[in-house]
Formats: C-alpha cells, sequence, structure tokens
C-alpha cells in the first residue's frame, strides 16, 4: 500500500499528514484531484508526519503559552498583544 500526503483536509486528515487507509479506487480519486500526493513524489518539501513533535498549531495554545515560546525564541512582543498578533510575531519557516 502507498503513503499518500495530504495537500488539502481529507476527511480526518489535515494539510501535510500522512493519509491512511486508502481504498486504491479512492486513492486514485483523490490524486485526480490533486487532493493527495505520493509520499515518495513530495521531495525536499518538509512533511508533518505527527512525529517528533517539532511542529506545534500555534492556534491551540494559550496566550502564556505563545509568549513562553516567544521568550524560547527570543522574538520581542508586547504585553498588549492580541493571541493572533503573537502568532503572526512567528516565522513562517
Amino acid at each position: 500500500m502507498s503513503k499518500y500526503i495530504a495537500k488539502q483536509s481529507v476527511g480526518r486528515f489535515k494539510t501535510g499528514e500522512v493519509v491512511e487507509g486508502l481504498t486504491e479506487d479512492r486513492a486514485e480519486f483523490l490524486l485526480s484531484k490533486g487532493a493527495i500526493v505520493e509520499a515518495e513524489t513530495v521531495e525536499g518539501e518538509d512533511v508533518n508526519t505527527g512525529e517528533g513533535g517539532e511542529v506545534v498549531e500555534l492556534e491551540k495554545l494559550t496566550k502564556a503559552e505563545l509568549t513562553a515560546l516567544l521568550d524560547d525564541e527570543e522574538i520581542e512582543y508586547n504585553d498588549s498583544d492580541t493571541k493572533a498578533e503573537l502568532i503572526a510575531r512567528f516565522p513562517k519557516d
């Protein structure tokens, strides 16, 4: 069975996640629509497989957790910043 990477949300899988458990017909359909790609064809792209814990969904963190991460990364922020403004301060890499 081939591994696929979601290029957009597919069922319970979010963009960048490994998509598992697809029938051959469903996989072919999603490939034809561009919703998924075969994992082997994704070269040079970072893929979040859910392993390693390096990727953090910033929207799920509290304001206190965001400020702690910003402090760890030595990124400046204002105490009056909203949660959205704090998230915007993180690099997009």
